[in-house]
């Protein structure tokens, strides 16, 4: 099995779980089968750039991260969180910017 692979596989089963999302939900969002997203999660198979694009968009994470590249989980919380923020509305941003200061003041 290429460890390419496997740890693609492994990091992209754990960061589904983590966001409580089926295995279909997933392979619908990165546009492949659930069998193949089965192959992917086991090692079996590896994946285009294309589909990783659509898994690193849909599981809130880097190409870094699921190749191996990188091992900063508190990376992926960060992008998440970013991606978070892109869905709410623009009059929000000076309140979560308020909230953000008084985060940062905390530590």
């Amino acid at each position: 099995m290429n460890e390419i692979n496997k740890t693609l596989g492994e990091r992209v089963k754990v960061l589904r779980k983590n966001l409580n999302m089926t295995r279909e939900k997933l392979a619908e969002k990165a546009d492949v089968s659930p069998r193949f997203l089965a192959d992917v999660e086991s090692g079996k198979v590896g994946v285009s750039v294309t589909t990783l694009k659509l898994l690193c968009i849909a599981l809130s994470t880097t190409a870094d991260y699921l190749l191996g590249l990188t091992n900063d989980e508190n990376e992926n919380l960060a992008i998440a969180i970013v991606n978070k923020f892109s869905m709410v509305d623009a009059r929000f941003y000076p309140l979560l910017n308020a909230i953000l200061e008084q985060l940062i003041s905390l530590q």
